[in-house]
């Protein structure tokens, strides 16, 4: 059995991060019954299971609780404080994904992280490999920063919004 990590980072509505917790869970506890979700910072959740990030995914974008806004499946995680790491892996994550058009979304949720950094590394290193672009991407990057840890998704540009469109 894979240990419990940090699997799915979920934004929601203002004031609604207590509510989205036990929603979430309700939908994660059918395939494991140990998972976790917690509140981190304001209107920003943390699932924790030992499910793969997208089958528990799946399991809340298919019927997703009305609080939830964005849903990123997690791929990595990675100290905040070591940039270098986190433009490695994710220039490795693309390479490996085989992907012509990307762009990055950085998110600070908690903390003084520099997001610009981050995202001209990435261009950088993947310069006549693969093309940043914001208008038709394969695929989007979406770093969020919390506290001391970069969460790393690698999705379909508006993947991560919670919509009807979803439900399709």
């Amino acid at each position: 059995m894979t240990s419990k990590e940090v699997k799915l980072v979920i934004t929601t509505a203002p004031s609604k991060g207590k509510k989205c917790v036990s929603e979430v869970l309700n939908r994660i506890i059918l395939k494991d019954e140990t998972a976790q979700a917690e509140e981190v910072v304001q209107n920003v959740v943390l699932v924790k299971t030992s499910l793969p990030s997208f089958e528990a995914y799946g399991l809340v974008i298919s019927a997703p609780p009305s609080c939830a806004r964005k849903i990123f499946p997690v791929l990595g995680s990675f100290p905040s404080s070591d940039v270098r790491a986190i433009i490695d892996e994710i220039s490795e994550l693309l390479l490996k994904s085989k992907v012509a058009k990307f762009f990055v979304n950085c998110y600070v949720r908690a903390s003084d992280f520099d997001c610009k950094v981050l995202e001209i590394g990435i261009g950088l290193r993947l310069k006549g490999i693969a093309e940043v672009d914001y208008k038709n991407p394969e695929k989007v990057v979406h770093v969020n920063v919390i506290n001391d840890t970069a969460y790393v998704s690698l999705m379909g540009k508006d993947q991560e919004k919670v919509s009807v469109k979803s439900l399709s």
